[in-house]
């Protein structure tokens, strides 16, 4: 009886090892990047680019990043009661440096923040939009932190790019 229990559990320890080694088919595997993000990623890129050369990004999924010049703060914020949180800590740019992350999302926005809206970090400012696009019935939810002297021709070739991105998204 020990003998046949060992077989049996040999059998189905190969059978359960032998399904992890089989490859997904074409059709199974999840994109690593959203196709829908192929034409809006370039024009991001090259308003990125045009203001802070050594910015590094990728597209992963719905999302996008892009980041230069970044590091870990401690931030104190206070409760709508007025009472301070617990620090903790929150990447964001140095002086000269940019942190965005962009993700594709269905339907409409549905945060607490009213957007867009920008809120002051103390070491930096993070600008919170999520623009909709009817026709792809998707929004943006855009997290851009940046320093007090951010090129305004930057922020305003950003939001008006975001805020129109229905244009650049299949």
């Amino acid at each position: 009886m020990n003998a046949t229990f060992a077989r049996s559990s040999l059998f189905l320890l190969l059978l359960f090892v032998a399904t992890l080694a089989v490859p997904l088919s074409a059709s199974e595997e999840e994109p690593l990047q959203n196709p829908a993000l192929k034409r809006l990623y370039p024009e991001l890129r090259r308003v990125f680019h045009r203001h802070y050369p050594r910015v590094t990004s990728h597209v992963l999924r719905e999302r996008i990043h892009f980041e230069h010049d970044t590091r870990v703060f401690i931030v104190h914020e206070a409760y709508k009661t007025g009472e301070w949180q617990d620090p903790r800590e929150e990447r964001g740019p140095k002086p000269g440096g940019i942190l965005c992350d962009i993700t594709l999302q269905k339907g409409h926005y549905q945060g607490a923040a009213d957007v867009p809206q920008t809120f002051d970090k103390r070491y930096f400012k993070v600008l919170l939009m999520a623009p909709y696009s009817p026709k792809q019935a998707v929004h943006l939810h855009v997290y851009l932190s940046y320093p007090r002297k951010v090129p305004d021709e930057f922020l305003r070739q950003f939001t008006d790019l975001v805020s129109d991105f229905g244009k650049y998204v299949d």
